[in-house]
């Protein structure tokens, strides 16, 4: 065999060996789940439509509300009744509805501008801006009231999906196989197959896990430099989380604590109080301890887990949330993958058929094109869907197609009164272009998928790319490397398998 020849087969044996490992149980304990991870149609779970929230909170409608009806009480406006607008989600409202005594009250707040289109006030050391869009309702005011976007940092988006992403990984194994993605449209899409249990969603993902410790309301540290975060437990104190501050972080600890010796602390997440213990001592080193009472573990891990992971730079609101049951069902999945089968065993019973020999090697590069492609989809951590399926059977057929091309090509060379070997080389060079072509125009199509789809669509796009890709590679690089081993190894005649007059080997 030749020098080159060794090295290409020996290339295509030991990537197939790695990639074979990777697909079969070893894999399954080195990713610490099934190595091909299922979607939402095949395995079934949970998925959430997540967008930017820029409501507003109770605690801040509370001030708001204060802050109006003072200006009311100043053009001597009858005090109206003030509830939230809306139904409440997470502690979030729409706004206010001012209640007056009359439509001509309500006109009167409207006319000396109780409620301007914009409103800011400092609360906890923060300066909190807010967008107002005012309605009169006979005798009623809607105030709808959204924290200015502008207050949040353009690659808000980016960075959520960053955090949340980071989130599951810490979390439970129930979320291992999530995938989220940004749909385009200024939201987070975040599919979690496996997954049954919708509030447990909610809790890691939503919550902005912002954590604050906070002395007479005021906002004195953040979790900015928090550094280490552990659960243990402790005896009498039950579950605690152990923190530990780094650089800047921890010398303002010590210089809180210092101060403030005899004052109460509260450690906030998000709005939620977590403890309000009294500071008997000044805590050097940024190394302290919060207890939660009688908080499970499971509770105290999903604080920690919040914590560790970093505040969300926006608060998010579920816009959509799906429990999703395995609807194809195992019965409908298992004709699917006999279908697959069924699909690939016509493919490689045609090609040896028609093209004999040669067509039996081509059979052999396509067992290694699915070794590649599974392979590929499990170093990637990607999501196999039912349309993902239905993209790798369809660059299966393109997979042969490129062979029959090819081969198609060797006879021509070989009618026109070529040796084999040479006919082989001319085939493959010459049908190169073709191949490319065809390719390029299917990769064409697919990025316009995956850009401009979602979900199902977005997944088929993503198995055709990938099998677009490993299917040039296995038509070209490994058939031509079967077929020149077999014509280097083997005395015989080939123009025989390829239906031309037979010509020797040169």
């Amino acid at each position: 065999m030749r020098q080159d020849l060794r090295w290409r087969a020996g290339i295509i044996f030991i990537v197939t060996i790695i990639l074979g490992l990777i697909i079969s149980p070893i894999g399954a304990g080195l990713f610490k789940t099934d190595p091909i991870r299922l979607g939402l149609d095949l395995k079934g779970g949970v998925e959430l439509l997540l967008s930017p929230d820029y409501r507003v909170g109770s605690n801040v409608l509370l001030k708001l509300g204060d802050a109006f009806t003072a200006k009311l009480t100043q053009a001597n406006i009858a005090a109206p009744q003030v509830a939230p607008l809306g139904v409440m989600d997470g502690d979030r409202y729409d706004g206010l509805k001012f209640t007056f005594a009359s439509a001509a009250d309500a006109q009167r707040a409207m006319n000396v501008g109780a409620f301007p289109e914009h409103y800011s006030f400092e609360q906890m050391g923060e300066t909190k801006n807010f967008n107002l869009s005012p309605t009169v309702k006979v005798n009623a005011v809607e105030v709808r009231i959204l924290q200015d976007a502008r207050d949040f940092p353009e690659d808000a988006l980016e960075r959520s999906k960053a955090i949340i992403e980071h989130r599951i990984s810490e979390a439970a194994s129930g979320m291992a196989e999530a995938d989220v993605r940004l749909d385009g449209k200024g939201r987070l899409n975040v599919q979690l197959p496996g997954l049954k249990t919708l509030q447990q969603a909610r809790d890691i993902i939503v919550a902005t896990g912002r954590l604050t410790f906070r002395i007479n309301d005021q906002i004195v540290l953040d979790g900015t430099d928090m550094q280490d975060i552990r659960v243990s437990y402790e005896a009498g104190k039950g579950y605690v989380i152990n923190f530990i501050f780094k650089g800047e972080g921890a010398k303002q600890l010590e210089k809180i604590t210092t101060e403030n010796i005899g004052k109460k602390m509260a450690v906030y997440l998000d709005e939620s109080m977590l403890m309000d213990p009294v500071i008997q001592d000044a805590i050097p080193g940024g190394s302290g301890v919060i207890t939660l009472g009688s908080a499970s573990k499971d509770e105290v891990e999903k604080d920690a887990l919040l914590m560790k992971s970093g505040a969300l730079p926006v608060s998010l609101r579920v816009v959509q949330s799906t429990q999703v049951a395995p609807t194809l069902g195992k019965e409908i999945v298992n004709q699917s993958v006999l279908a697959a089968v069924i699909g690939v065993a016509a493919v490689v019973a045609f090609m040896l058929i028609f093209y004999s020999l040669p067509g039996l090697l081509a059979d052999f590069a396509l067992m290694i094109f699915v070794v590649l492609f599974l392979g590929v989809m499990a170093i990637f951590r990607g999501v196999l869907t039912l349309p993902g399926i239905a993209g790798f059977i369809l660059t299966v057929g393109m997979a042969v197609d490129a062979n029959v091309i090819i081969f198609e090509r060797i006879k021509d060379e070989i009618r026109s009164g070529k040796r084999v070997r040479p006919a082989i080389h001319a085939g493959f060079d010459r049908a190169l272009i073709a191949i490319v072509d065809s390719n390029v125009t299917t990769l064409i199509a697919a990025l316009v998928l995956f850009f401009f789809g979602t979900g199902p669509v977005q997944g088929f796009a993503i198995t055709l790319t990938l099998g677009v890709l490993i299917s040039m590679v296995s038509a070209i690089f490994v058939t031509r490397t079967f077929l020149e081993w077999k014509v280097d190894n083997d005395p015989d005649h080939y123009t025989k398998y390829f239906g031309a007059k037979e010509v020797p080997i040169e």
